[in-house]
């Protein structure tokens, strides 16, 4: 091996593992929010997940779910931070790759000369490294790492792309060798192919590499047989797609789209039901386009800038091709994400993390250079300046760190706690329990008596079939109220004229139904953000963390309801759900509270005001509760005067 290449694998290996340790020492070790629960539950059971499907990670980490490391969440959580490891560990060797391109002043008409003599190949694997470490520690890539989600296993695909983009302008800049060309290009096409198998923001990388092979075919250095042969080659490896239609055929219990038609594979694959999200007003573009610019600059925490906007201009100084390659590449990722108008887009602006870290290991190597020259360093290796724009992103560590967080977990087993044997449940705190609830009871086991029902998806067609085929007693039961949702949810998806009044109304009579028709059958139960449009001749009673359904004629004392015991290990953060979290805690012991004193149960109250306060220290209307509350218990009669009472 020569020192070349030892430098290579030593470097990418070194950074891997440096970065591979942190993200084990912050690993989560339960279940995380959003989409982590039904993503767990999916591989383990190799069902079909959410829209696009992403069957290369379903397959890949359904093989990792059967290695006996841990519990299930827990190895797939390691199987995130390895896909993130090994991302940086690639894009070590990438923009080495990139620094290491031979000068060229234009497009057109290219000056083409070699790099600076000061410019060593261990200057370059330095800036490389230092470029790396800036986006592996950057917010949001270390986020990705520390939990189960697709975009772990996208770091990885989109660093194998931007690698085979690299060797192909290499190839193009400093060999004659066309036959090496075509066959880089060819591998270029199959990895991107690969990365759609997983993540449709692959998309991102589309325009900047469709300019990349028209400026080859216009040089002369590809052929139109190159590019068909290449199509070819990414093509087939979509072949994974086969995946979706062929376990949906078997009605697996987790059938997300149920995609076993050409339509509904499509609308699944191109992710149909987003896309009122997407490019939907002006003002939201605007909105989502001043929070991603706010956030980029934050997730390297602000100290990769200096080094990232003397990179752009380095980069177009020497090689303007890279240059604007690299620009689209970034604006693109840029654009398109602020045209989608979710709250959790920081997962979509990967590509444009690793173009700014891209371009600060080009800064920070200009930098250094700069300073060799005029005497300031005297370092042989200039570029270690750099560590100073770098390990500043450790002061993520305490934002970024999912170390004993077990928030979710404890909140899904909470809410089942209050639940009475063969409840039926209604809520859409997906985010919060409802996606946990898939990987708890259809991989561990865990209460599976309970029937959890996501209001929201019955929105959707696949989902009514999955109840026929897991719940089939609540379907039957409910059979005229899906027929008629039916009949106007057909004309919804299918892009014909509905009647939205009448389709709101056939959807509420749907969700009604299933709490009226099950009511002597099963303990009826919603949680906090039902709207009062479902149940409405019910009496909500707080119990726990849901709102247990009575009839006003069935409603028990006060005093006999049982409250479960809540398991809470505290865990800080500033992120938007843990917040939301501490507030649903917070809200359902006052109303809980509350319930009580307006019941007369003075004493009762007392604990569940406490517990709320825990969870919202200082809030006014808890304080003001404890307050009347207290004062009606001193003025209350003793029981012993309560029971004179009733005698006289």
């Amino acid at each position: 091996m020569t020192n070349e290449r030892r430098l290579r694998l030593y470097s990418a290996g070194g950074t891997a593992f440096f970065v591979f340790v942190i993200y084990m020492i912050t690993l989560a070790p339960s279940m995380d929010f959003i989409d982590a629960g039904e993503l767990a539950a999916v591989v383990h059971s190799f069902g079909i997940a959410h829209p696009t499907g992403y069957p290369l990670f379903t397959i890949l980490g359904g093989l990792w779910a059967k290695l006996p490391i841990g519990d299930g969440i827990y190895r797939m959580n390691v199987f995130s931070a390895l896909c993130g490891a090994a991302g940086a560990a690639i894009l070590v060797d990438t923009i080495r790759l990139l620094l290491a391109l031979p000068y060229r002043r234009g497009v057109r008409k290219s000056r083409t000369k070699k790099a600076p003599k000061s410019t060593d190949e261990v200057t370059l694997t330095i800036a490389a490294v230092l470029g790396v470490l800036l986006i592996a520690l950057s917010k949001t890539w270390w986020r990705t790492s520390l939990s189960i989600e697709v975009y772990s296993l996208h770091m990885l695909l989109l660093a194998l792309v931007l690698w085979s983009a690299a060797r192909v302008l290499q190839a193009s800049m400093s060999t004659k060798d066309d036959v090496a060309l075509s066959r880089r290009v060819i591998v270029l096409a199959a990895m991107l192919g690969l990365s759609f198998c997983n993540h449709m923001s692959t998309v991102f990388t589309l325009p900047a590499l469709a300019v990349l092979m028209i400026a080859l075919l216009i040089e002369k250095r590809v052929t139109a047989k190159t590019l068909v042969l290449a199509a070819g080659a990414g093509a087939l490896m979509l072949l994974p797609y086969i995946y979706l239609p062929l376990r949906a055929a078997t009605d697996p219990v987790l059938n997300w789209g149920n995609p076993d038609t050409l339509q509904r594979l499509v609308w699944h694959v191109t992710g149909k039901q987003y896309s009122v999200w997407m490019f939907s007003s002006v003002e939201a573009w605007q909105d989502q386009f001043a929070n991603i610019t706010a956030m980029l600059p934050r997730d390297v925490a602000y100290f990769a800038l200096l080094p990232a906007l003397v990179g752009v201009a380095t980069v177009f100084l020497r090689n303007a091709r890279l240059g604007w390659l690299l620009l689209l590449l970034f604006l693109t990722c840029l654009i398109w994400s602020a045209g989608y108008d979710i709250h959790d887009i920081d997962s979509y602006l990967l590509l444009c993390l690793v173009v700014m870290g891209i371009w600060a290991a080009f800064g920070m190597e200009s930098i250094g250079r700069w300073l060799k020259q005029r005497g300031m360093v005297q370092s042989r290796y200039p570029v270690a300046i750099g560590a100073v724009f770098v390990f500043p992103v450790l002061l993520n560590f305490g934002s970024v760190s999912q170390r004993g967080n077990h928030l979710v977990e404890d909140y899904t087993k909470n809410m089942f706690a209050g639940f009475e044997e063969n409840a039926l449940v209604l809520s859409y705190q997906w985010d919060y329990w409802v996606s946990a609830a898939l990987y708890y009871q259809e991989v561990e086991g865990f209460r599976k008596d309970v029937i959890v029902l996501d209001k929201e998806l019955f929105r959707r067609s696949w989902y009514i079939e999955q109840l026929r085929v897991n719940f089939p007693e609540i379907h039957e039961t409910s059979l005229p109220e899906i027929e008629r949702f039916s009949e106007q949810l057909y004309k919804f998806e299918h892009d014909l004229p509905y009647d939205a009044m009448q389709i709101e109304q056939a959807f509420n009579d749907l969700i009604n139904s299933f709490l009226d028709k099950n009511y002597h059958e099963r303990p009826l139960y919603l949680t906090i953000e039902m709207e009062d449009q479902f149940g409405p001749e019910y009496v909500r009673v707080p119990v726990g963390l849901a709102f247990r359904l009575y009839r006003e004629e069935d409603l028990p004392p006060a005093r006999d309801l049982a409250f479960p015991d809540i398991v809470y290990r505290p865990f800080q953060s500033d992120e938007r759900l843990v917040q939301g979290l501490h507030g649903m805690y917070a809200t359902m012991f006052s109303n809980s509270a509350l319930y009580m004193h307006r019941a007369g149960e003075y004493e009762l109250a007392v604990p569940h005001i406490e517990r709320a306060l825990e969870f919202a220290p200082g809030d006014a209307r808890l304080m003001e509760l404890r307050r009347l509350n207290e004062q009606a218990r001193v003025a209350a009669p003793l029981p012993s005067e309560e029971h004179e009472a009733v005698e006289n």
